[in-house]
């Protein structure tokens, strides 16, 4: 085995664990009515403010169809604001509405209970040695971006 077929192989390791750890294959993630994905879309809108759906689709590497989907929903949810761009009629600008951002609001604050839940009974070195880890992993694997 080379260091590539093992780093391979505990990659998949941590992401087995991460995945199921923080209930990310859920149907429900977070006890809500949103997966994973569909919790992600209206972050990246909320730290837009306004953007295009190709924000998204560049941000998440998400598919444009399936993205499409989402928004729509969202969209008859009450949840985002389309306006057409006055520059290129092509374009549709996409926001959050109040019923949108209280919503976002609602599941940042459950993702960082979740979090805390997690990382409680964390000593404060445990804690930096994992903030670290992750800061490690970060910069390893997102050179390219």
């Amino acid at each position: 085995m080379d260091v590539y077929d093992k780093t391979i192989g505990e990659i998949r390791k941590f992401n087995r664990f991460y995945t199921v750890n923080m209930g990310f294959l859920d149907a429900g993630y977070l006890d809500t009515e949103y997966s994973v994905v569909e919790t992600r879309i209206l972050f990246e809108i909320s730290t837009y403010k306004t953007c295009i759906q190709s924000d998204i689709t560049k941000a998440l590497h998400i598919d444009k169809s399936y993205l499409s989907r989402i928004i729509k929903r969202f969209y008859k949810d009450g949840l985002i604001e389309k306006d057409k761009s006055e520059e290129d009629k092509r374009a549709v600008y996409i926001t959050l509405t109040e019923k949108g951002i209280l919503e976002t609001e609602r599941l940042i604050e459950l993702t960082n209970h979740q979090i805390r839940e997690k990382v409680s009974g964390l000593c404060s070195d445990e804690c930096d040695a994992l903030c670290s880890a992750l800061n490690t992993i970060r910069s390893i694997l997102g050179k390219e971006e």
